[in-house]
């Protein structure tokens, strides 16, 4: 068995020189060359290490998709010479008894259908104890594909439901009825032809129309399953009519008909409620377009089409009603979510550092640079930084980890430095069956080590049969500089606050050598700018530096998302919301990958009363940078403002307070303490930071004299010098000391006090709505007059940034 001959192979963590060896046609491990034969000073090579071969004839050449009955590749035939798709079928399919015998039976049947709207079934065969199938391979994409990235207008939609319809015409003719008709089974060719693939695949996991069942479910996928299907009941050509007006409805709505939290409810839900009418969330089309998709998925086979031509005469009496009409231009939008679930996953493990300890940069600097670089690839899902780096140092089987990371396909790949040069092992597998997609051996001068990124990510998405656009990357050519800018990042990355000026001055090295290079500045600017968003101090001198280290480099390369990241950061500060905004929306586009784009999105959705779609991209930047104690902080404040106390407890329980977050975890929990005017909070947090050493430990112990003791001279006297010692141009820092002036007189009871705090926070330029609305201190002040008028101003201030920030 395949996963015996694996057991052999490496795991991702191991003896250094066969940690990366890639697999022999056979499964077992070939043996790479030496890491010590790399000579310092050496002429920079590639290695590119043999393919996967399947039962000596064909070689993989990439991943096409993985569904519910196996993963597909793209393959070519060593005998015909000719590229097929080659289907490797579940473990449990197989295993099923009667299974293989019935999957030859059925691909025997499959191949009598010969027609242009049928992909062409071809053979069974078998490797290492894994069964496949081979068919035709269709250059385009699959239909599913296109509904995830446009809405099909209504006469394309009627063209491609026409080939359909040809194709199942002359299976049904044959006497093969599909069983798994759905979106990923349709082909679009880049010539304009429509294939149905999978024929005789589905009806091979059914016995005479009884359904066969893995873990207690019928085989099929639920959305498009007709009711008999459900309930094991007789099956024919009416079954896949049904699953054709599943995909009308979504093809004319880009939502599937049936909707559910589990595939058991998916499933049962065609069993006790009538179809949808598409109409519903798409009223302007035609009657008869919305009486065929419904009569198509008739809960009864009788309701339905008879057969594919009664389902064709139906159209073409449509189309002449829908001539003397007017046409339907309605553009739906389908959900991210539907968009993202469809995509292809993968995960880069950490790559391990194979040379000196102090190399670790260098590993941790290509992990970060080749899941920024895939994150480019359309198609794909990339899972985040934090996610993958939990593993670093785990000494487990690549599969068995991207199992749990739940993705199809992961990286694994070691660093060695040399001297001067640099060696680079990676290589692709494929977690359901451990193929290995893509291997390669990059050896090259230090000053290429960004490249190295970019070829891999290129490489790895032609493997997985996707398309990467991305523009070329402007890397630090000077090995010196690029040496100093990846131990930058390395810092920047360890810590929100702890490390920043370490970084900062290692960023300065760089730019000592390489004072232009756009890459270099734009890491500066970024460093630069989270200083100056926490200098207590008030001065302006980081946030112009890093203003300026961004200008100059999008004027250089105006792609560099980070550089976009930062200025929205420094239009943020100054108080200009809606620049922030914009610039927000711009480098989420170009920098997908950074967690300081998500935290500053999250940041001001939140603010902006988009409390639960900001806590969405607050958590999408901890799960990118875990140290990120700003948006941890921002994540509990959101929940409180909700009133979601036990959600409040919960984030603070699960946060390690290491140095570097100590002051937002602390300065936080002292003042939702304060909101909620919980004494025994205040005093436990007083206990826990007694004897702790912090920036902001003297604030929250007067915070918590405030809640415990009553003592009101300590907290206010803190915030009037911090706010009366500033210089800063900035605006956001006045406005934090503000809102925080507003809430300790709030709590004291001196309304007047606070609403004037609160008008003079209104002056500046208040957005935060969230706030106003939902802070409980306010409570007592919202009734007043004063605060109405700048509730309104402030939510008309908010209405503008939030139109700024979606576009």
């Amino acid at each position: 068995m395949y996963d015996e001959v694996m057991s052999d192979a490496p795991k991702i963590r191991g003896d250094e020189q066969t940690a990366l060896a890639p697999l022999s046609p056979s499964g077992l491990a070939v043996q790479s060359p030496s890491p010590a034969t790399l000579s310092p000073g050496s002429e920079a090579i590639s290695s590119v290490s043999p393919q996967q071969v399947l039962a000596g004839r064909y070689t993989i050449l990439g991943l096409v998709g993985v569904g519910g009955m196996g993963s597909v590749y793209r393959a070519r035939d060593a005998e015909l010479d000719e590229v097929v798709a080659l289907k490797v079928l579940r473990r449990e399919l197989v295993d099923t008894p009667g299974m293989l015998e019935r999957f030859r039976q059925e691909v025997k049947l499959a191949r009598r259908v010969t027609h242009p709207n049928v992909a062409r079934m071809f053979d069974i065969g078998e490797h290492a104890g894994e069964k496949f199938l081979t068919m035709e391979y269709i250059e385009g994409q699959s239909l599913a594909a296109v509904l995830a990235e446009r809405q099909p207008p209504l006469n394309e939609i009627i063209a491609l439901t026409k080939s359909i319809c040809a194709g199942l015409k002359a299976a049904h003719a044959a006497g093969v009825v599909h069983r798994d008709l759905k979106p990923d089974n349709v082909l679009l060719a880049k010539d304009g032809r429509v294939a149905i693939s999978d024929f005789g695949i589905a009806r091979a996991v059914q016995d005479d129309g009884v359904a066969v069942k893995t873990s207690g479910m019928p085989i099929g996928t639920p959305a498009y399953m007709a009711p008999e299907q459900v309930e094991g009941g007789a099956i024919d050509a009416r079954t896949d009519i049904y699953a054709l007006g599943a995909m009308l409805y979504e093809l004319l709505t880009r939502e599937r008909p049936w909707q559910g939290d589990t595939v058991y409810a998916i499933a049962a839900a065609r069993l006790v409620k009538p179809p949808p009418d598409p109409r519903a969330l798409r009223p302007t089309l035609p009657q008869a377009a919305s009486t065929i998709v419904m009569k198509c998925m008739a809960r009864a086979p009788a309701d339905r089409y008879a057969t594919v031509d009664d389902l064709l005469r139906a159209i073409e009496t449509a189309l002449a009603e829908m001539s003397s009409g007017p046409r339907s231009s309605i553009i739906v939008t389908r959900s991210q979510e539907r968009v993202e679930a469809e995509a292809k996953t993968i995960g880069v493990l950490p790559f391990r550092n194979q040379g000196k300890p102090e190399d670790d940069y260098l590993a941790e600097g290509l992990t970060d640079d080749l899941i920024d670089a895939l994150s480019m690839a359309n198609g794909l899902r990339v899972r985040a930084r934090g996610a993958v780096m939990r593993f670093k140092g785990v000494d487990r089987d690549a599969r068995e980890i991207g199992r749990e990371l739940d993705v199809q396909v992961v990286v694994d790949g070691s660093v060695r430095k040399i001297g001067t040069q640099l060696r680079v092992n990676a290589r692709l597998v494929s977690v359901a069956d451990g193929f290995q997609l893509w291997a390669r051996r990059f050896d090259r001068a230090e000053s290429e080590f960004l490249s190295v990124g970019d070829e891999a990510a290129n490489a790895i998405a032609e493997a997985l049969t996707l398309e990467r656009s991305a523009p070329k990357r402007d890397a630090p050519t000077d090995p010196a500089a690029l040496d100093f800018y990846l131990r930058a990042r390395h810092e920047y990355h360890k810590g929100w606050v702890q490390n920043v000026d370490k970084a900062i001055g290692l960023f300065e090295e760089a730019l000592a050598r390489a004072p232009d290079d756009p890459t270099i500045l734009s890491g500066y600017a970024l460093a630069q700018l989270r200083k100056f968003a926490n200098d207590l101090a008030g001065t302006d001198e980081s946030g112009d530096r890093g203003r300026r280290a961004a200008e100059r480099a999008l004027a250089t390369s105006p792609h560099m998302g980070e550089a976009r990241v930062a200025l929205a950061n420094y239009a943020l500060n100054m108080g200009d919301a809606a620049g922030a905004a914009r610039a927000t929306r711009e480098a989420l586009v170009v920098a997908p990958g950074s967690a300081d784009v998500h935290d500053l999105r999250g940041r001001l959705l939140v603010e902006l009363g988009e409390i639960d779609d900001g806590l969405v991209s607050l958590r999408t930047a901890t799960t990118l940078e875990p140290q990120n104690g700003r948006a941890k902080a921002d994540i509990v404040r959101a929940h409180g403002l909700l009133g979601n106390w036990a959600a409040v407890e919960a984030s603070l329980a699960g946060w390690v307070t290491q140095t570097d977050s100590a002051n937002f975890f602390w300065f936080m929990s002292a003042r939702l303490a304060l909101w909620r005017r919980d004494k025994a909070w205040g005093q436990r947090i007083r206990e826990a930071v007694a004897s702790s050493d912090f920036v902001l430990k003297d604030a929250v112990l007067e915070f918590c004299a405030l809640i415990v003791d009553g003592t009101i001279s300590g907290a206010l006297t803190t915030m009037a010098e911090s706010w009366g010692k500033m210089s800063s141009r900035a605006v956001r820092r006045p406005l934090f000391f503000r809102q925080l002036t507003a809430e300790v007189l709030a709590y004291m009871g001196k309304d007047d006090e606070a609403l004037a705090i609160i008008e003079s926070a209104d002056e500046i330029g208040l957005i935060d709505l969230a706030w106003l609305d939902h802070c409980p201190l306010l409570d007592p002040l919202r009734a007043s007059p004063r605060f109405v008028g700048v509730r309104a101003r402030v939510a008309d201030r908010a209405r503008g940034v939030l139109a700024a920030l979606r576009g």
